[in-house]
Parts: structure tokens; C-alpha cells; sequence
């Protein structure tokens, strides 16, 4: 397969748009919502399954809090500082470059019992880092990025069944979207790094013994571990061989210690979670630049803004169109009602990646069913309307 540049298709099909005027943010079309909100409700719906609060935390976060975390420290040169006038010189807030810290925030707004975890806390929130300009490169590296995160608060004991829990969870997502070949990495502890020794040693030996539960083979990378704690890194291999790592997870002692999170334990004590950091597709705008080239354009029927565009033989035809339309209940549907040769309409439809392509004309409109030709196939295919929304529902 050709290589092909998502910046080029999202234009081509009309997803979305950059501007030189704000570098490394993403403008999305009609289209290109509708695809990342098909994403993104989609995880949300399954991770809701799995018993996930969907929370949302405030886009801004003081300084404080980031250096109590450790972020402050580690991604400092990457923060949006914000305030008015004279505050941007002695600077208290800043566009949260991280989700974990307001994750927390929430957690602390309750006493909690051992026996409430583990709790869940998923958002699906845009972070801000000051990516610098040679870095930018479309959807792929962005200053503003939407992650899919999820907290999870635990105890010790908790941590080998939540975190096998998660790697079949990462590995079904990524077989729903196409991905077959995947690869793990186990990545350990930083020269940066907050923690003790011992909550090192222990983070990295949960998830070495979850990889092992999990038969999981993976390839372990020294020194290349979240400033926080060890993580699982999930890798995928493209229609054209290229490998990117997209999803992680991360086993934190630490943080919730630093921002005082506590839950009673069995014997009345209070006692720090343990913190899973993880996120399943990474960054959603990158995702979608990498499903973009992987499948150049070519979205599955259930993915794809526009499943089906119909086309009416002649404007005679028009009104046969609108009604096979309103038949086509939760479709996501379009009538190509310009005054084009039919012939014209098709090569569109096709340029546009459309999975369905609807002919109408006389002998649809008097036999009421409709002609269809699946996109990548020149043949045609006569149906009941029913029948195929039947098809393409199931």
C-alpha cells in the first residue's frame, strides 16, 4: 500500500483543517467530529460497562498543585501559564498539561472506604503542551490533545486482576480497529523520578507478575519509565509496517502520597491508593491520524461519517430518494442531489471513501428497492430497503 498523510486525507475528505495562524491545533469538520465522536462514544459506552465514572476536570490547574505531583518539574518548559496582565508575570495557573492531578482533586472530595475500590475515574480531556514548532506535525503532535484517560484508585491486592483486566481490554480495542499485530513494552524506572526505592521495586514487580499471568511476552526498556512509576506500553503495526506505541499503563505508589489522597482500610487507618494511570488509544487526534493512514480513508462501514450517499438517477428521482432516506433509520446518510451525471456522482462518492453507494432511478423507484455498489467493488447489488439497513445494522 501507498504511503499515504493524514493531513492530506482529512482535508480530502473533509474532516479537518489546520491554521498557521494557531500551530498545532486541529479545526474539525461536520465529518471529522462525527469520527472522533464515534471514537469516543464508543470507548465511553464500554468502558461504562466496566463500571468507569466519566468525570471531567477544569481545563486550568494551579502551579501548586502541579508541584506537589511532580509535574512541574518535568514539564515545565511544556506549560500554557495563564492569567491577566500583571499575574502573567508571577504566574499561579496554567491549561493542565496532565488529567491525573484534577482525577485526584475529585477522588479527594469524599472519605473512602477500602471496600469502595478499586474506583474508577475515566476522561476523555484535552491536555495542553507547548510542543515547539519543528516538533508540530498535524494530528500526530499537536499542542492541543484530547487523551482517553482513566484513573483507577486500589489497593496492593488489586493490582495483578486490574491490571490484566486492562490488557485484555487494550488488546480487544485495538483488534476492533483493525490492529492484529501488537507488541508490549515494559519500561522501569527513570534518572528523574519521584517515589522510594521500595515503591519502585514494588511497582515494577506487579507488573512484571501481571505480564506473566497475562502471558504476555513483552520487551523491557530501562530507564524509560513514567517520572512517577513503571508502565506497560501497547505497540501497533500499520498496513505499512510502521510501528507506533499508543496505548499505556502506568503503576503509580506515589502521586496520590504527594497529594494527600487516603481511604480508610479495614482497621480504621488511613491509607494512600495505589494509582493505575492508563490510557487506551493515547492521544484521540493521533489515533485517528494513524487509523487515517493505516486505512487510507477507507474507514469501516461503522466508523465512517458518511455510511451511506445515495443518489437519485435524475431530479424526477429526488423525491424516491428522500423517501428510501427516512427508511434508513440510524444511518448516517446522505442524498447527492446535484445536477451531475450519475456516472460524475459515483466517482465522487468513491473519492470520498463511502462505504455504500445508493443508485435510484426508474426501475428502483417502480419495483421500490434500490441498487447498491459496496465501495471497492464494481459489482451492483439489488435490494429491499429494509433488508439492507438490516445488514448494515447487524
Amino acid at each position: 500500500m501507498a504511503e499515504a498523510d493524514h493531513k492530506e486525507i482529512g482535508r480530502q475528505l473533509g474532516l479537518f483543517s489546520f491554521s498557521r495562524n494557531v500551530p498545532g491545533t486541529c479545526y474539525w469538520w461536520l465529518k471529522g467530529n462525527t469520527l472522533f465522536n464515534l471514537i469516543v462514544d464508543d470507548l465511553k459506552a464500554r468502558l461504562k460497562e466496566q463500571g468507569y465514572h466519566d468525570i471531567t476536570t477544569s481545563t486550568i490547574i494551579s502551579l501548586d498543585t502541579l508541584k506537589k505531583s511532580g509535574h512541574f518539574d518535568n514539564y515545565r518548559e511544556k506549560l500554557f501559564f495563564v492569567g491577566n496582565g500583571k499575574e502573567l508575570q508571577n504566574p499561579k495557573w496554567c491549561l493542565k498539561p496532565m488529567n491525573c492531578p484534577g482525577s485526584i482533586m475529585i477522588f479527594n472530595e469524599e472519605m473512602r472506604s477500602y471496600k469502595d475500590l478499586p474506583i474508577k475515574f475515566s476522561e476523555v480531556g484535552t491536555v495542553f503542551r507547548y510542543e515547539q514548532p519543528g516538533e508540530v506535525n498535524g494530528l500526530f503532535r499537536a499542542r492541543a490533545l484530547t487523551i482517553d484517560d482513566a484513573h483507577i484508585y486500589c489497593t496492593e491486592d488489586q493490582i495483578e486482576p486490574e491490571i490484566i483486566k486492562l490488557i485484555d481490554f487494550i488488546f480487544e480495542t485495538y483488534k476492533r480497529y483493525g490492529f492484529e499485530d501488537i507488541s508490549v513494552e515494559l519500561s522501569t524506572r527513570p534518572e528523574k523520578s519521584i517515589g522510594t526505592d521500595e515503591q519502585w521495586q514494588k511497582a515494577e514487580k506487579s507488573l512484571v507478575k501481571a505480564l506473566l499471568s497475562a502471558n504476555i511476552k513483552y520487551q523491557e526498556k530501562k530507564g524509560e519509565g513514567a517520572f512517577y512509576g513503571p508502565k506497560i506500553d501497547f505497540h501497533i503495526k500499520d498496513s505499512l509496517n510502521r510501528s507506533w506505541q499508543l496505548g499505556t499503563i502506568q503503576l503509580d505508589f506515589a502521586m496520590a502520597e504527594r497529594l494527600d489522597a487516603n481511604y480508610i482500610d479495614a482497621d480504621g487507618a488511613k491509607k494512600h491508593p495505589v494509582m493505575i494511570h492508563r490510557a487506551i488509544l493515547g492521544s484521540v487526534e493521533r489515533f485517528v491520524a494513524v487509523l487515517l493512514e493505516h486505512t487510507a480513508g477507507a474507514l469501516p462501514s461503522w466508523l465512517s461519517p458518511m455510511q451511506v450517499v445515495i443518489l437519485p438517477v435524475s431530479e424526477k428521482h429526488l423525491d424516491y430518494a428522500k423517501k428510501v432516506a427516512k427508511e434508513m433509520e440510524n444511518v448516517r446518510i446522505e442524498i447527492d442531489s446535484r445536477n451531475e451525471s450519475i456516472n460524475k456522482k459515483i466517482r465522487d462518492a468513491e473519492l470520498q471513501k463511502v462505504p455504500y453507494i445508493v443508485v435510484v432511478g426508474d426501475k428502483e423507484e417502480k419495483d421500490n428497492n434500490i441498487t447498491i455498489r459496496t465501495r471497492g467493488s464494481k459489482d451492483l447489488k439489488i435490494q429491499r430497503i429494509e433488508e439492507f439497513v438490516r445488514e448494515l445494522n447487524g
